[in-house]
């Protein structure tokens, strides 16, 4: 005992290896050997920075004096008083009075205002407030204790604490004239991810950030494409983000997965629509190439009519698959029903989440034969716990990722989660009750581990000059790292186990 204890006390990895829970074996020993810098600034928190104060406004008052209280205080912008309340900036008075060559004296606030405004709690992280300012394109969010907003946060102030350079490229993206500079921007993307993984960033969080950049290239792309078109869509539309970009769970080795829907139940329009959005998703399809987003191997993008189409040739569609739960559909499934609304109109995506939802509660075999497809990939375990490995080494996704993934992903489709993230599909199962709370500790640190080994491999080998793929060579790994994979993947293995018991006992075999 007492040598044990000595041994414990002197090696945490040691003291790691007997700890009684899995989870938190795995997350210890991920955070000891991650030195957190970027990450602590990203996860920081809102009461943790000095919220700027700044002056107050009615609606009814002149731009004037709104301009004066701003100048006295030295702030760049006043919130206005109001249900919602409202804000007023520097660049609205510019564009909105002074470019206008309207009189300030004449202009109320109420004319120039945005409202509501786009605000935040004490409560949240940094990384959140960063990704609430690229989604919305501001550059300050209003700070909020309990229902009433006492100031701000702005871009500079998270820029005084190093974090411009994700900023800077949002930002550039945002303004780029063509494909050309694009290409490059997107170039930049995987020396940004090498320096987050380097200085400890988790790879959900990296991940989260590459989503974000690549809505905002998604953005910029069906702009160019609209322009080059010389005609604005007639009717609302959504490019849809499939996959694990619609999962916000992207690594370096990511392809085009999207699609497209678009309103057709309006009365006949001059305009044919079908084929004014199959020329719309071909020159958005294009536009990514050129920019160096590499095209999906089995075409699921939008520039392909199957993943191109109306609101109600989509409902047809599911319907088809979720009545016939042949290989084929749940193929097709398993990569749509990831969706989330990239660019363009939000509730298009609400109405066919709804809708999947229904197709699930009626459709209960296709639920259960997607559930298959989740335990049909094994890990990677062979006698005594031991890796099996490939030539290339071991296939951290299709032996691990996607059976977590995948099951997932039917089983918040069949209770309802909206949610399109893993690991929050994972929380709100364990709320539900469909998972107990071990195994759902247990799945988000297995996942969060399998994906920061991947991303470890990927980022090696593109620093060697290589191709970064999902295989991980355990040679290549420490003692610890080895023995965290084997860990990882017995809870792969306990959740198939749980799914084949519990949703798949009457299915044939």
């Amino acid at each position: 005992k007492e040598i044990f204890l000595k041994l414990t006390e002197k090696y945490p990895e040691f003291a790691d290896y007997f700890s009684e829970s899995l989870a938190k074996r795995i997350s210890s020993a991920r955070s000891r050997s991650q030195q957190p810098t970027l990450e602590k600034l990203l996860t920081l928190q809102v009461k943790n920075l000095k919220v700027r104060k700044v002056p107050r406004v009615l609606p009814g008052e002149s731009v004037l004096n709104a301009v004066k209280k701003m100048s006295a205080e030295g702030a760049s912008c006043a919130l206005v008083e109001g249900n919602p309340a409202g804000i007023i900036t520097e660049r609205d008075v510019l564009r909105k009075v002074v470019a206008e060559e309207k009189d300030p004296k004449l202009v109320k606030v109420e004319q120039i205002m945005s409202s509501p405004v786009v605000s935040v709690s004490k409560e949240d992280f940094l990384f959140d407030v960063l990704l609430l300012m690229a989604k919305h394109n501001i550059r300050r969010v209003g700070v909020k204790e309990g229902e009433r907003i006492i100031g701000v946060i702005e871009d500079r102030d998270i820029i005084a604490l190093e974090s411009q350079s994700l900023l800077v490229l949002i930002k550039e993206i945002q303004k780029a004239k063509d494909t050309q500079e694009l290409s490059y921007l997107y170039s930049l993307v995987s020396e940004l991810v090498k320096n987050l993984f380097s200085e400890g960033v988790k790879p959900y969080i990296i991940s989260r950030l590459i989503s974000e950049l690549s809505d905002k290239f998604v953005k910029r792309a069906v702009e160019l494409a609209i322009k080059e078109l010389g005609l604005e869509p007639l009717v609302s539309f959504s490019v849809l983000a499939l996959g694990s970009e619609g999962r916000r769970e992207q690594t370096l080795k990511t392809d085009q997965d999207n699609a497209l829907i678009y309103d057709d139940t309006y009365p006949v329009l001059d305009v044919d629509l079908k084929d004014y959005f199959r020329k719309f998703g071909k020159k958005v399809s294009e536009i990514l190439l050129k920019v160096g987003f590499p095209p999906c191997p089995s075409g699921v993008m939008v520039e392909n009519p199957e993943w191109n189409k109306g609101k109600s040739e989509w409902f047809k569609t599911l319907e088809e698959w979720f009545r016939k739960p042949e290989p084929k559909n749940t193929l097709k499934a398993g990569i749509f029903l990831d969706f989330r609304n990239a660019f363009g109109d939000a509730s298009l995506e609400g109405e066919l989440r709804e809708f999947v939802f229904e197709l699930a509660q009626r459709h209960e075999l296709f639920i259960a034969y997607m559930l298959r497809d989740a335990v049909r990939f094994r890990p990677p375990l062979g006698l005594f716990g031991r890796l099996k490995t490939e030539d290339e080494g071991v296939d951290v996704k299709k032996g691990g990722i996607f059976p977590i993934t995948h099951g997932v992903r039917s089983l918040a489709v069949r209770f309802r989660v909206p949610q399109t993230g893993t690991l929050e599909r994972i929380e709100a199962l364990t709320r539900k009750g469909i998972l107990d709370k071990e195994m759902g500790e247990n799945l988000r640190e297995a996942f969060n581990y399998l994906q920061h080994v991947r991303l470890k491999s990927q980022i090696e080998k593109l620093s060697r000059g290589e191709e970064p793929d999902n295989y991980v060579k355990p040679e290549n790994l420490t003692k610890l790292e080895r023995d965290l994979l084997k860990d990882a993947f017995r809870v792969v293995e306990e959740f198939q186990s749980f799914i084949e018991r519990r949703f798949l006992a009457y299915l044939p075999r």
